[in-house]
């Protein structure tokens, strides 16, 4: 397993963004218990930054390579990968503080209005495109 430092931080000091990592660790799966279907239900990042959220689609981008890679190189059995989250959310060690949300969600708001981020079209392309668009 070749071992290197995280790439970033983020908003959370405990979450390190490690995109190779995730290629690691599923190979030592699919070495380790033949090969299972493998469902990644919860992968994102929190970022402070409003809508336009760079670090967030910098995320998406280089983890979903990482399964890619996986899937197509190292012949891994992944089915399914979801962002986490939706849109922001109450987060058990952090309240309201994080915000993993794909969608702003305003929580002064009696509507808690919902406004997409940046890395919402962008995954919105990814998912319409079945992948990386060409460019």
């Amino acid at each position: 397993m070749v071992m290197r430092p995280c790439e970033n931080v983020t908003q959370a000091d405990w979450l390190k963004v490690n995109p190779w990592g995730l290629r690691n660790i599923l190979r030592w799966a699919r070495d380790h218990y033949n090969n299972p279907p493998i469902f990644i239900t919860e992968s994102g990042r929190p970022d402070d930054a409003d809508l336009n959220d760079d670090g967030r689609i910098y995320y998406y981008n280089n983890y979903i390579n990482e399964v890619l890679k996986a899937i197509k190189l190292d012949n891994v059995d992944v089915r399914g990968y979801t962002a986490w989250s939706l849109m922001d959310n109450l987060e058990w060690t952090s309240g309201y503080y994080a915000k993993f949300g794909l969608y702003s969600v305003d929580f002064s708001s009696p509507n808690r209005t919902r406004t997409p981020r940046a890395s919402a079209e962008f995954y919105r392309l990814l998912i319409s495109n079945h992948g990386f668009p060409k460019p």
